[in-house]
């Protein structure tokens, strides 16, 4: 498997040149999948246009105003900032390549790969057709599932060497930190990203984007509009998946082998 698993990640990730789109940014935002993405994109979105006086964003998912590669921005004149689940090529922490490029400021969320891994795959089980057990041993080709514990290894291991080389350019934000306190990671990326914005809009961004508030938004999801996937609350779904103890085996050893950055997650 490592031979295979080695191959798959320099052929899909040393030639994933996005990153280069990020240097006219003033910030981005990377995450994992399952990661509270939409919420946290959301909160930041609320805060900037009331803070700047703009209408909030029109999407749930507030790509107008925090959008990936091909969403159009609706104002000119803001900060911009960029978002996306990208897995970097290692290129990005080349000292000679930045020596040409000015790279914005990250911030990176992540979760617990066990939990993402339950939640993704009680969103998307109805696809992919398959029992947990099954979905949890992944494709290390990368053909089968949007994301999993190969995506998750890939994600963590590409962004933690590049954070490792320098620190200064990122700054992490767990999600169970998010949903402890929401305000305090706000704060948080706020001073990080130089927003400057004020307690009462980061305040109105988290009032705003509850889960009854968002549900009434479009989420006019960037692709795969037709699939009319639902988004999935973690604390509602945990005890809808059981660990065999193959499935903890399997789980435990392969992040062992594999996984380089933790990111402070303990997987013993």
């Amino acid at each position: 498997m490592s031979l295979i698993y080695y191959y798959y990640q320099f052929q899909r990730d040393f030639t994933n040149f996005s990153f280069l789109r990020h240097v006219k940014l003033d910030g981005f935002i990377v995450t994992m999948h399952q990661a509270g993405t939409h919420w946290l994109k959301h909160m930041l979105a609320c805060a900037l246009t009331r803070e700047l006086g703009l209408s909030p964003p029109q999407y749930s998912y507030a790509g107008d105003i925090i959008g990936g590669a091909k969403n159009p921005i609706v104002y000119s004149g803001i900060p911009s900032f960029g978002h996306s689940h990208t897995i970097p090529s290692p290129l990005m922490a080349s000292k000679l390549l930045r020596k040409f490029y000015k790279f914005p400021r990250y911030v990176v969320l992540v979760r617990n790969i066990r939990h993402m891994l339950i939640s993704h795959y009680e969103k998307y089980k109805h696809e992919y057709n398959c029992e947990f057990s099954e979905y949890l041993r992944g494709d290390v080709t990368n053909k089968r599932f949007d994301s999993d514990i190969w995506w998750c290894i890939r994600f963590q291991n590409a962004w933690g060497a590049i954070i490792e080389k320098f620190p200064d350019e990122f700054v992490v934000v767990k999600y169970e930190d998010l949903v402890v306190d929401a305000l305090v990671q706000l704060e948080i990326i706020n001073t990080f990203l130089g927003l400057n914005l004020s307690p009462e809009s980061l305040e109105y961004g988290i009032s705003e984007s509850t889960k009854k508030k968002m549900s009434v938004k479009p989420k006019k999801a960037p692709r795969r509009v037709e699939n009319k996937r639902v988004a999935v609350r973690m604390e509602n779904k945990m005890g809808e998946v059981v660990f065999s103890g193959g499935d903890e085996s399997f789980l435990k050893n392969t992040l062992k082998e594999y996984l380089e950055y933790d990111f402070g997650y303990d997987y013993s």
